[in-house]
């Protein structure tokens, strides 16, 4: 059910966003962050690596994430991708770690011709097939994207496409990225 709901979505996207996408790769584009108020702790649920391996988020505690979930059928996503990409490029000698999860139910199969067809090359595959991940986090369109600041906390969500290596995006994570690595 969720899925089929995941892939209605992602075709009116594709259908009715097709302009907007068009457009995104000329102008700077962003929209409304959303803080999370009060922050919430470091989801529990995992998801995997290129390799298969389980991982969560405890795992980058100490770096400012940008948690991307997209999915390769989702025209927004595959549009701001590249601007993930040069984010990571950009932002990570800072202490910043993009994690682009994918939400295709084939996984890495799925998901890895993307990366290599569009170019990316700072990213890291993640997937989360079941999207339990996405699920515990109550997204429910994509993409979606949320912050978690050094200490793992949730503290930021963006819902839609956006340029994230623009001035904007970027002035909007420097409080998160000048904080103080915690201890531990």
């Amino acid at each position: 059910m969720f899925s089929r709901r995941m892939a209605v979505f992602g075709l009116f996207l594709a259908v009715f966003l097709a302009p907007v996408t068009a457009d995104f790769a000329r102008a700077e584009q962003v929209g409304d962050f959303s803080p999370i108020d009060p922050p919430l702790p470091t989801p529990k649920e995992g998801f995997e690596d290129q390799m298969g391996a389980k991982l969560d988020l405890t795992a980058f505690r100490g770096q400012v994430v940008v948690l991307n979930f997209w999915a390769s059928w989702c025209a927004p996503c595959i549009a701001e991708m590249p601007t993930l990409d040069a984010l990571q490029e950009s932002l990570g000698p800072d202490g910043l770690k993009v994690i682009a999860v994918s939400l295709d139910r084939e996984g890495i199969k799925k998901a890895a011709p993307f990366f290599r067809r569009t170019g990316v090359k700072h990213l890291t595959l993640y997937t989360d097939r079941l999207s339990d991940l996405f699920q515990e986090l109550e997204g429910s369109v994509l993409p979606t994207t949320f912050i978690l600041d050094r200490e793992g906390q949730v503290v930021e969500k963006f819902i839609g496409p956006t340029d994230w290596n623009g001035e904007a995006v970027k002035e909007k994570l420097k409080p998160y990225l000048a904080a103080a690595t915690p201890a531990g």
